[in-house]
């Protein structure tokens, strides 16, 4: 489970950092992947956020989850360093990372699946991707996606519009198989 610190304590301690990066770190190296398509920079940001989010524990509200304050602060590092890495070339995404918890052919049917997935955003353009992502996958807000980038609320509707058509394209195939 992860740690909700109660409304009204004091800033996060040690001990709740320490609980809600073993629970959940996982989870934000997968988002700073599939956002930045680059392990590396997927592992900086996440120790970024890390390090910005131990800094600023004194800012956080106790209105929210621990691990998802962190996780929107590591989707922000992502992009941040996706911004600085610009117009620079990414390798491929090879897999993400499994749950262990899951049957061996359900691994391995998520594992064909994230591949297919991975192969299609990298076919998108490097806003598409950062907008569908963002939108679809880390569940933010229209509003919130164009402030984050820089844009207005219908470049962002437009470029996750033209992200589903595309991948729904590209990975039509998977309704063929499941029929």
């Amino acid at each position: 489970m992860a740690a909700v610190i109660e409304i009204g304590s004091s800033p996060p301690s040690q001990a709740d950092f320490h609980r809600v990066i073993t629970q959940r770190s996982d989870r934000w190296y997968s988002a700073c992947l599939k956002i930045t398509r680059n392990p590396d920079l997927a592992a900086d940001a996440v120790q970024d956020a890390l390090l910005n989010a131990w800094r600023k524990r004194g800012q956080f509200r106790n209105t929210a989850r621990l691990d998802t304050w962190i996780h929107r602060i590591a989707v922000n590092a992502a992009l941040n360093l996706l911004r600085k890495s610009r117009p620079g070339v990414f390798e491929a995404l090879d897999s993400d990372v499994e749950d262990d918890a899951d049957r061996p052919d359900q691994v391995l049917q998520d594992h064909e699946l994230e591949s297919d997935l991975a192969a299609s955003l990298a076919r998108l353009s490097e806003v598409e991707r950062v907008c569908f992502v963002l939108k679809h996958l880390e569940h933010w807000r229209t509003r919130e996606i164009s402030e984050e980038i820089g844009t207005n609320d219908g470049c962002v509707k437009q470029a996750v519009f033209r992200a589903v058509h595309k991948l729904r394209a590209d990975m039509q195939h998977l309704e063929r198989l499941e029929s």
